[in-house]
């Protein structure tokens, strides 16, 4: 009875440095993944105490190990059931330590690639500012560079055009007084004309006698080229009388000793 006692001592001793091996293995493991990826914070250890993880290194701060009632750790063994616990939890932690970093490296590589494309924007329409702010500058000195010259001829047309006008208008002044001096010399022959053979008739055409017109006044109205046409005329008799103004003809080859003297009624 006491050999089978012997040997059910000896094969649990062997199982419990086993799992205690198994359990430093995991535990090196752990420590391992959590050095590798995770952030501060606290962290389960083996002896199901809780440990600080300031994100470089392990300090020495724990947390209380969890108070157990169960035969084997009363015997001072960790029973292997709880072993299998933390080997599970460490493992759990372990996952989403691990889905944890590859879901902060998804949403920092998304990050990124928003930041990377929004600057490639700004960079785009930069340079496309650059580029049209340049241009407007070419075509800025370019038509600084053409713009004396053209302003030059601009000038010498309006200066040409200004000197035409007042050509025209001289040329326009001296036909008019050209013109004028031509009726001037008709109505100057009419009115002698009118004085010096210029009788006063009667309704009937009948010359008064001793009535005689002592002047007259003249104006062109529609005339030839040779004055022959119509005049307005005012004339003054000897008596006192006075005609007009009246139209008077003068025949079309401005022969003025043709002339036809008005009557009074």
């Amino acid at each position: 009875m006491s050999n089978t006692i012997d040997h059910e001592n000896i094969a649990g001793e062997h199982d419990s440095k086993q799992i205690d091996s198994e359990h430093i293995d995991i535990e090196e493991e752990h420590k391992a993944l959590i050095q590798s990826y995770s952030p501060a914070g606290w962290y389960s250890q083996a002896d199901g105490r809780q440990r600080y993880w300031d994100g470089q290194q392990w300090t020495e701060n724990y947390t209380p190990a969890p108070v157990t009632t169960t035969s084997a750790e009363a015997d001072g063994k960790p029973s292997a059931q709880r072993k299998r616990s933390s080997r599970v939890l460490v493992w759990i932690l372990a996952g989403v330590t691990v889905i944890s970093l590859i879901i902060t490296a998804v949403v920092q590589v998304n990050i990124d690639s928003t930041v990377t494309a929004k600057n490639a924007v700004i960079a785009t329409a930069h340079h496309a500012r650059d580029v049209a702010n340049a241009k407007a500058l070419v075509i800025e000195q370019q038509l600084a560079s053409v713009g004396v010259p053209i302003q030059a001829a601009a000038n010498t047309a309006a200066a040409n055009i200004a000197a035409q006008k007042a050509a025209a208008a001289a040329a326009a002044a001296a036909a008019a007084a050209k013109q004028a001096a031509v009726y001037a010399g008709w109505q100057n022959s009419l009115e002698y004309q009118i004085v010096q053979t210029g009788d006063e008739v009667n309704a009937q055409g009948v010359q008064i006698p001793g009535i005689t017109a002592k002047s007259a006044s003249c104006t062109v109205d529609t005339v030839n080229s040779v004055g022959g046409g119509t005049y307005n005329c005012t004339v003054t008799y000897s008596d006192g009388s006075q005609l007009g103004p009246a139209t008077i003809t003068v025949p079309a080859n401005g022969d003025f000793t043709g002339w036809q003297p008005p009557s009074i009624p």
